[in-house]
């Protein structure tokens, strides 16, 4: 009866190992530039390695969507720019992303959790600020599931 019960401990134990590796390993993530961005040159590092440099993207007036998507499947990291594929070096398993973009000049940091959601939407629109003046103000959006824009 102990043997019986230390096997099913192990084989549970085991499974619980095989199942938190399978969560380690999850690397997929997709970033889509969007709303609120007018002719603006955009440099994009995803962990220190670079991305995009120099993009000029416009936002859709339609979709509101520009023509610049990041996203890492178990291919590699890959970058669509204006209807041309492009693919980089996968970045290493992650789960927190540091994410740098620089947009005319002007770099905003962000720090992010993939756990909360693997689909990123980046905005540069107007808030309003504490003094009350409006201020384009870089803000990422995450989503568990796939976005549909309409």
């Amino acid at each position: 009866m102990k043997k019986c019960l230390l096997t099913l401990l192990y084989i549970q134990l085991l499974a619980v190992a095989c199942i938190s590796q399978k969560k380690i390993k999850k690397y997929d993530f997709s970033l889509t530039i969007g709303s609120c961005f007018e002719s603006d040159t955009v440099d994009v590092r995803i962990n220190g390695q670079e991305v995009v440099s120099n993009a000029i993207v416009q936002s859709d007036f339609s979709t509101g969507i520009t023509q610049l998507t990041i996203y890492q499947d178990d291919k590699g990291l890959w970058i669509l720019y204006k209807n041309k594929r492009t693919n980089l070096n996968k970045i290493a398993p992650i789960q927190i992303v540091d994410l740098d973009i620089r947009i005319n000049g002007m770099l905003t940091s962000k720090k992010i959790d993939l756990r909360k959601g693997w689909n990123l939407m980046l905005e540069n629109c107007y808030v309003t600020s504490k003094t009350g003046q409006p201020a384009r103000t870089v803000t990422v959006n995450q989503y568990k599931k796939t976005l549909v824009l309409e």
